[in-house]
């Protein structure tokens, strides 16, 4: 028997097996079910009944890993042991600025805390003339020296203009002050006036006993000025830090403390107490970003939690919180019915001005709040991808066998006598009907 060029019976058995094949194709493509099935890289998950794309689950196992990279990141920003996170980041202040004013000037490392005591403050000497008329004609000329014995200015200022008119008060004295001031004394000059007066003020460019001057010679219209208004005079304050105190004297009012570390300037006399400390905003500001990344990685797995065995532990994980009630109270934080957190900044930012070492030591102390969530997004971030997955993945696999192209193209493949003719017709009318 010859049929279509294919002769012997085996020839008819291979036709009738590939007709049956084809027959089947075109029955299908107008079945709903078999649309349903063949979409391209698509399965239906056994758990949930959703559609999901291989594609999708590649991008799950990304956003997985993003999610258990920030919770990690949002953590090690709280831990102590970072010195460049929030808790590391040091900062100083002062209890009263019109005492004294606290700035970092290299990293401070240590948290502490100094007392400062200021009695005086340093002041440089300053000698003011006696006050004249400024539009009144100068009576005399000047020339006077002022400075000390390390560096002085010979000051000469004429009563006469060039052309014989005589000089005002106020001309003379300004030319007076602009000589000092050109000069490598260790004193600067200004011109007063006041309703009509005008004095020469000479002040010393450093405070300190050390740093005294003097005025001599012929005065004129700044008579007076070798008069010392106001005293040069050192800083005396004390410091008290670990229940020691010590006094202290400089010619400056600017000080170091902390092995130069904090810069401190003397304002006032009066007490304040100079702190070096975490800034309570950045730690309220990283708090915010912990629960935000938390919620974040919560939400994420709770999405997902049928596509693998993997994504059920680690929400499993998750939700059994970062500490007891008590302690998450303690930093603003509560947890919602659905295991997510609420965090209240003020509470926060009250605890941490009312018992700061306590809130520190929940939310950064070994295992505290940061080192859980740490660990937690570690655990998560160190899970093996194919368990995250292998929900997706046994999905797919039913899908390829259930599916009867997979079938029949899986015969094809083995040859035609894999499928005989029966076998052909059974599985299109167990599909079809």
């Amino acid at each position: 028997m010859a049929i279509n060029g294919l002769n012997s019976y085996m020839g008819y058995y291979n036709y009738q097996a590939s007709m049956n094949n084809f027959r089947l194709t075109q029955a299908l493509s107008n079945n709903q079910r078999f649309m349903q099935a063949v979409t391209p890289v698509s399965r239906v998950s056994s758990n949930s009944g959703r559609s999901t794309s291989l594609t999708s689950s590649m991008a799950f196992v990304k956003n997985y890993s993003s999610s258990m990279t920030d919770l990690m990141n949002s953590a090690n920003a709280l831990k102590s042991s970072n010195q460049k996170g929030a808790m590391g980041d040091l900062v100083v202040s002062s209890s009263d600025s019109k005492v004294a004013t606290a700035t970092e000037k290299l990293t401070v490392r240590n948290i502490q805390s100094m007392d400062i005591d200021v009695q005086q403050l340093a002041s440089a000497q300053v000698n003011v003339s006696e006050g004249v008329k400024a539009s009144e004609k100068a009576s005399s000329d000047m020339n006077f020296t002022v400075g000390n014995a390390a560096s002085s200015v010979n000051v000469q200022v004429s009563a006469l203009n060039s052309d014989g008119s005589s000089k005002t008060n106020a001309q003379m004295l300004k030319e007076a002050a602009d000589q000092i001031n050109r000069g490598s004394s260790n004193v600067k000059a200004s011109v007063v006036q006041k309703d009509g007066v005008s004095s020469l003020q000479l002040e010393g460019r450093y405070s300190g006993e050390a740093n005294t001057f003097s005025v001599n010679g012929q005065l004129g219209a700044a008579a007076g000025a070798d008069a010392v208004k106001t005293e040069a005079a050192n800083s005396k304050y004390s410091v008290t830090t670990g229940g020691k105190t010590t006094q202290h004297e400089s010619y400056s009012n600017d000080l170091y403390m902390d092995s130069t570390r904090i810069g401190v300037e003397l304002k006032g006399v009066g007490k304040a107490t100079i702190k070096a400390d975490v800034d309570p905003e950045k730690v309220a500001s990283a708090v915010g970003d912990l629960v935000s990344s938390y919620n974040s990685s919560l939400k994420l797995l709770n999405d997902n939690y049928d596509r693998g065995t993997g994504v059920d532990r680690q929400l499993r994980n998750l939700v059994q919180g970062l500490g007891s009630e008590q302690s998450l109270k303690q930093l603003g934080i509560t947890v919602n019915k659905d295991a997510t957190l609420k965090f209240d900044k003020d509470t926060f930012m009250k605890n941490m001005d009312k018992n700061p070492s306590l809130t520190k030591s929940i939310l950064s102390g070994p295992g505290g709040i940061a080192d859980r969530a740490f660990n937690k997004g570690s655990a998560g971030l160190n899970m093996r991808s194919s368990t995250l997955i292998d929900g997706d993945l046994a999905g797919a696999q039913n899908e390829y066998i259930t599916n009867p192209l997979n079938a029949f193209g899986s015969y094809s493949r083995s040859g035609a006598y894999a499928m005989n003719n029966y076998a052909a017709v059974g599985m299109m009318l167990n599909y079809l009907v």
